[in-house]
């Protein structure tokens, strides 16, 4: 049986959704729906641990419902506009922040409490938090490293990862040739992947009350132009609009000698039995160290009548042996930094890195209009990189347009 709320959100959503429950709900069951964008592998893992937590909880019924489609979001507000909806979403970090605004989102007062706060990154709480209160909960957490070709390294006597910007375009120019490129660094995925060099530069997206966006400053301008002269040095051609798919095969394959990627690249390529010519290290750094942090957060609406059931649902998924099983399982990193030090985290040194390398991440902004922001600065990397603008011109153009966007104009 499904929930009236279950209904309404098909309804308001106008295509089809790919819902899991189990075969039989006692009558007066509380139903709890949890939208989602999960991957197959997500949604049978939690398909799983929602049967095991309707067997410790024989009230609960949780039904989970899984749209992937590019329009998520604008339907999810529809629901909620209408006063509908589901009761637990995934949400990106930075829709949290919008949420939490418009009063869309119920505290976790019992998820996230004065006690085990300490357990969780702060900077992965940090967008979902307002006045104290904590509103959302990760569900995966990543950021950025550098996955580099030792064995390609050793050929070219290069004996460690580039540190600075000046090692990188030394390492990687010298690393090109022969069919063979130093790095691949693509806009694909809009500004997600070049906020980090932006922030090492030491230039800011924002300005310190967030009301505009500033990242056309010269400092910002000297990591787009890192990018350019990059992409006419040492990465494949098109890399403005490539994605990580475009990358990864050629470093699998030994033609591509670095690459920027998250956490789960690790269980990728272990899966892909290339032996110990890769490793993980730090992004290199210029006037600092920086990296993005990423990742997805679960959340509980405002309007539910069940906030009770579906905080005490997500207190439970946050336990430390859930999050380790959840984490193994899907080739994640844990979510609680206070798992890192515990196997099989603990024997891993890519792990090891990346759990230090989260914990110095910046979370991108989090102001209303983010993704506006977020899509003006995307689309000037595209430009640049791709030779249709200078840095300069593309991030004026850039800036212009998300101002103009944060003001509501």
């Amino acid at each position: 049986m499904r929930s009236k709320y279950a209904r309404v959100s098909a309804l308001l959503a106008g295509v089809a959704m790919v819902a899991f429950a189990p075969a039989a709900w006692a009558s007066d069951a509380v139903t709890l729906v949890f939208q989602n964008q999960f991957s197959d592998s997500e949604s049978a893992e939690m398909k799983l641990l929602v049967e095991e937590y309707q067997k410790q909880n024989p009230g609960i019924a949780i039904q989970l419902v899984r749209d992937n489609d590019s329009s998520y979001y604008d339907k999810l507000v529809t629901q909620i506009i209408a006063g509908k909806g589901p009761d637990i979403v995934r949400l990106e970090p930075p829709k949290v922040s919008q949420y939490i605004t418009n009063g869309w989102l119920a505290p976790l007062d019992t998820v996230v409490t004065n006690e085990n706060r300490g357990d969780f990154f702060a900077n992965a709480l940090e967008a979902a938090t307002k006045d104290g209160i904590v509103y959302a909960v990760p569900q995966d957490v990543s950021t950025l490293a550098l996955f580099y070709r030792t064995d390609m390294f050793a050929a070219a006597g290069i004996d460690a990862p580039p540190a600075n910007w000046d090692e990188l375009k030394k390492d990687a120019a010298a690393l090109t040739g022969n069919g063979q490129y130093g790095i691949g660094l693509f806009g694909g995925w809009g500004a997600y992947e070049f906020y980090p060099w932006l922030w090492q530069s030491g230039a800011e997206v924002l300005s310190e009350d967030g009301g505009t966006a500033v990242f056309n400053s010269p400092d910002a301008v000297r990591a787009l132009q890192l990018w350019v002269d990059l992409q006419k040095t040492a990465m494949p051609p098109g890399m403005a609009t490539a994605t990580e798919d475009d990358v990864r095969g050629p470093f699998s394959n030994g033609k591509l000698a670095m690459l920027t990627s998250g956490p789960y690249m690790t269980a990728i390529l272990g899966g892909e039995d290339l032996g110990d010519v890769w490793a993980v290290a730090p992004l290199p750094e210029d006037k600092v160290a920086a990296s993005v942090l990423g990742g997805m957060d679960l959340a509980v609406l405002e309007n539910s009548p069940h906030q009770t059931e579906a905080e005490a649902f997500l207190s439970w998924l946050m336990q430390d042996d859930v999050q380790a099983r959840w984490a193994t399982t899907l080739g994640f990193v844990p979510v609680k930094q206070s798992l890192y030090g515990t196997d099989p985290f603990a024997s891993d040194p890519n792990l090891v890195a990346f759990g230090e390398i989260i914990a110095a991440s910046r979370s991108r902004p989090t102001i209303e209009r983010a993704g506006d922001v977020d899509a003006a600065l995307g689309e000037a990397v595209q430009a640049a990189v791709s030779g249709a603008a200078t840095p300069k011109a593309a991030l004026d153009a850039a800036v212009d347009k998300a101002n103009r966007a944060i003001s509501g104009k």
